[in-house]
């Protein structure tokens, strides 16, 4: 008695016609291709200036301890190289009363206003609150690029 074999039939995907929209996935790809490199020297520019970034992030935290009147202008601080002139500090402002403004406003000019970010609305209210004031509607597709083969 024999032992006989058979290949199981293996299905080929026939090729696609190319799509309707070929010419915008060939021109996306030839750029791609192309703005590699440029995207390369762009981050090691980018990671080149992070000294820099960190070192104004120092002096400034220097500049911010100087004991001086806050509208003092036209500090002067030397380096061996470089000198750096201070001006006066800046000014920062932020609502201390909200309940008051609406009232000064009015309700239908505060309404107009002001403002609730979605990340307020999930810390604030519950799924089914959010539910009933939150529309959710679907993006666009993503996609990724690849060479044929």
């Amino acid at each position: 008695m024999g032992l006989v074999l058979v290949k199981k039939k293996v299905a080929v995907e026939p090729v696609p016609d190319v799509s309707e929209f070929a010419d915008q996935i060939d021109l996306f790809g030839r750029l791609s291709e192309e703005a590699e490199p440029v995207l390369a020297e762009i981050k090691k520019l980018q990671d080149k200036l992070k000294p820099l970034a960190d070192a104004k992030k120092s002096l400034q935290a220097s500049v911010d301890s100087i004991l001086a009147e806050d509208d003092a202008e036209k500090l002067i601080e030397l380096g061996e190289e470089f000198r750096v002139e201070i001006g006066k500090k800046g000014t920062s402002r932020e609502i201390k009363d909200i309940v008051a403004v609406k009232k000064l406003m009015g309700n239908e000019l505060f309404m107009k206003v002001a403002t609730v970010t979605l990340k307020d609305l999930d810390a604030y209210l519950t799924l089914p609150q959010r539910e009933t004031v939150i529309e959710t509607k679907r993006t666009s597709r993503g996609f990724k690029l690849a060479r044929r083969a």
